[in-house]
């Protein structure tokens, strides 16, 4: 990968979830593919055959039909693959560290329908193995002199900073011509998918091995995703789902029917380590703005920017949060981590207590859908519930 590396392609260890797989999904929609995948009951679109009409308008805006159709074959497969939990827990010989994840998925998605509120159709009553495969690998790209990631635009979410592959070989070769335009570039693999509810999404065994904590925070991070998805808003729709699944899982552990006091002070510090996180690289974030917008010489603008990324580092490790994921400077990167952690500090003072959540989520779906600006609605919710 000697090209990549020296264009300093960024395929970090991190393992993030993917909030949507959008061009699979628009390809499962237009090539009818969905229906003919057994799965549980689930709500039906009666129009896929109408839908075909519109592959042979995205060519230009998706990468066209090719990659529709790779795309949404490798989605349908991994549909195919879905087993009913109940079943899987009948079997007297599961593997016991599997068989309390399938009982958390099975308890979790019941906590996040009641008492949180969120929209879970029959998503996470199924398993699916992809042991020794790579979900999705994600590409995003950010151009060098400014803090603006590239963007794709696809049907039915409009534009999102980030493209989906099913394999990693197709991810570097998009990767190389981004590079060829002098754009930073990241790629890394994603552990979970959301179909926004059209499909009923299963527990993935690459998200099952994960700490039950952790099992706890992404199932109730994609089911708000099915619960409110706002197109063209990655960073809000990220970061609101990161929200709910962080706030979910302390909410399910210390007071609700998970309590366990291991795992609740595990919860609050994974929130705490995220909170801290997005407080740094945000302070990054302003400052490069700074640098970019004064439009230095090259070389000063490379110095001075490493700098910078050097002292985030630097930062993170003073706070036990790692540090050496954010080296050597790439914008991709930085971007791709925002999406996750914009405006946490505000989203987590709509709900002081584990009681105020479920409140404090519907209030937030309810004024955010339709508005131009969600993180704008999102301050005028949290200083309302400051002056109450």
């Amino acid at each position: 990968m000697g090209v990549l590396e020296r264009a300093e392609v960024a395929a970090s260890d991190r393992r993030s979830d993917l909030a949507a797989v959008p061009a699979p999904l628009a390809a499962l929609l237009l090539l009818g593919i969905a229906p003919t995948i057994p799965r549980p009951r689930t709500r039906r679109i009666p129009f896929f055959s109408l839908l075909l009409v519109g592959l042979l308008l995205l060519d230009g805006c998706t990468g066209g039909a090719g990659y529709l159709l790779r795309a949404g074959w490798s989605e349908a497969r991994i549909l195919w693959r879905r087993r009913p939990i109940t079943e899987l827990l009948a079997r007297p010989d599961l593997d016991p560290a599997l068989r309390e994840r399938l009982e958390l998925a099975l308890a979790v998605r019941a906590f996040a329908a009641e008492p949180l509120g969120l929209r879970v159709g029959q998503s996470y009553t199924t398993f699916a193995d992809v042991e020794g495969e790579d979900l999705v690998y994600v590409l995003a790209a950010a151009w060098r002199d400014r803090l603006e990631p590239f963007t794709w635009r696809y049907p039915l979410v409009g534009r999102l900073p980030y493209r989906g592959f099913f394999a990693r070989v197709d991810a570097e070769a998009a990767a190389r011509e981004l590079v060829a335009e002098d754009l930073d570039v990241d790629i890394h693999p994603a552990v979970a998918f959301s179909t926004l509810g059209w499909f009923a999404d299963p527990l993935l065994s690459s998200a099952a091995t994960g700490p039950p904590v952790g099992v706890a925070e992404t199932i109730i991070h994609e089911l708000f995703h099915a619960t409110l998805y706002l197109p063209g808003e990655a960073a809000f729709n990220e970061s609101a789902a990161t929200f709910a699944g962080h706030r979910g899982a302390i909410a399910f552990f210390c007071s609700g029917p998970g309590t366990d006091a291991a795992r609740c002070d595990e919860a609050r510090r994974r929130w705490a380590a995220v909170l801290a996180r997005g407080r740094v690289l945000g302070r990054l974030a302003v400052r490069l703005r700074r640098l970019y917008a004064v439009h230095p010489p090259i070389p000063l603008r490379e110095q001075r920017r490493t700098q910078l990324w050097r002292a985030a580092a630097a930062a993170l490790a003073r706070r036990g949060l790692g540090g050496g994921g954010l080296l050597p400077p790439n914008n991709a990167r930085l971007l791709g981590d925002l999406l996750y952690l914009t405006e946490l500090g505000t989203f987590g003072r709509l709900a002081p207590g584990d009681a105020d959540l479920a409140p404090a989520l519907a209030a937030l779906v309810r004024a955010v859908r339709g508005e131009a600006d969600p993180f704008a609605i999102l301050a005028v919710l949290a200083s309302r519930g400051e002056r109450r």
